[in-house]
């Protein structure tokens, strides 16, 4: 629906401006609100699979997989497109500037945070993925996203490092479990890197 839609757009818009990496372009924009109104169902589809697209090339599939709703019972591109009968767009009045911004973590709360994880990361991520990672660093301006080292040769619950399209409710669990520990910290993203697993 455009509500999720839109969060959906502000998440990801969110973990790549912690990215940082001026060679990723922002994820498209979606056509719901007064966009939606002028636009066919083919043409909203399209800019979903846009998104859906630059999330798979940019190294975002896992946010996008572990963030999505249930599948819908409609059509929502038909539903989006064109106005209601009583000529007045249905959908909600939701965007990103309705976001409320986070509050920057002190250094000193994100180096607490990182040894508490450490310290109790087999609690956190179970004995089975707890031997195969271990949490590095948080990235970005607000301490949003957790790079995690990983075993290259093991594979997690939900698939594989990269993605977790198989199952993406066990890795929305994982986040969770992570949030939960952190608190008042949060993260939006979990990101695994492999390249350093053997000087881990």
């Amino acid at each position: 629906m455009p509500a999720d839609w839109a969060k959906l757009h502000a998440l990801l818009t969110r973990s790549w401006e912690i990215r940082a990496d001026s060679s990723i372009p922002r994820p498209p924009i979606p056509l719901i609100l007064a966009g939606a109104a002028f636009s066919s169902a083919a043409a909203i589809r399209h800019r979903w699979y846009d998104l859906v697209t630059w999330a798979n090339t940019h190294g975002f599939s896992m946010t996008l997989a572990s963030h999505l709703p249930p599948p819908p019972d409609i059509d929502v591109a038909e539903e989006i497109a064109g106005v209601s009968a009583d000529g007045n767009g249905w959908w909600p009045v939701y965007g990103e500037q309705m976001h409320v911004p986070k509050i920057k973590p002190s250094k000193q709360a994100v180096a607490a945070a990182l040894t508490l994880l450490k310290e109790r990361w087999p609690q956190i991520a179970g004995p089975e993925l707890s031997s195969v990672t271990r949490p590095s660093r948080f990235r970005g301006r607000k301490a949003r996203r957790l790079l995690v080292s990983a075993d290259p040769s093991a594979f997690p619950p939900w698939g594989t490092w990269y993605s977790a399209y198989s199952n993406p409710r066990l890795f929305t669990s994982f986040r969770l479990a992570v949030n939960q520990a952190i608190v008042p910290l949060e993260v939006d993203d979990v990101s695994f890197v492999t390249n350093s697993w053997s000087t881990a």
